[in-house]
């Protein structure tokens, strides 16, 4: 009689995140995921198709987790730098988190090849929260210059020789 697992999928996801942090991406395995959980390895594929899914969707759950919490924020926020400061916050928040992971998920060569439709998606994510704080804080809607600050955040936070302090000047440069 097959064991019986209730909620699978989160266990999986939940031993997969624990064994990426503490063995890095490398040494996590489909097997050694499957192992920690008690089920066979293809019970694992069952649900993902490769490592890199599952990584991904791991990646996934926290920056939902991530934009959700932000997303409030902003929609409190007293004006567009309040927002925008929430939002840099975020990214960092995430970028720093997985940071040792990117340098071996990265390396991929399909997941390279996903990266600037994963890359879209996250502009408009953030664009989207960006254009609301406009219209909200400027009576402004203006796609353009959401998709704009949305790349400015994204590069900002990722690449720490862009001073949060300097882009933020600009910012009020511009508003």
């Amino acid at each position: 009689m097959p064991k019986i697992i209730a909620d699978l999928e989160n266990t999986i996801i939940e031993e997969a995140k624990k064994q990426l942090f503490e063995k890095g991406y490398t040494h996590m395995t489909m097997r050694s995921v499957s192992e920690a959980c008690g089920i066979a390895v293809g019970t694992v594929y069952n649900y993902y198709k490769s490592k890199d899914m599952l990584v991904a969707d791991i990646m996934l759950v926290d920056w939902i987790e991530i934009i959700s919490e932000v997303k409030k924020s902003c929609l409190k926020a007293a004006d567009i730098h309040e927002a925008f400061k929430y939002l840099y916050d975020g990214v960092v928040k995430f970028s720093d988190k997985y940071s040792s992971v990117w340098e071996q998920y990265g390396k991929n060569i399909s997941v390279r090849q996903n990266m600037p439709d994963r890359f879209e998606v996250l502009i408009k994510q953030l664009s989207e929260i960006l254009g609301e704080v406009l219209v909200r804080c400027h009576d402004e809607k203006d796609d353009y210059m959401s998709i704009f600050l949305a790349e400015v955040i994204i590069n900002a936070a990722t690449n720490r020789e862009l001073d949060y302090s300097n882009i933020s000047r600009i910012l009020h440069r511009i508003y």
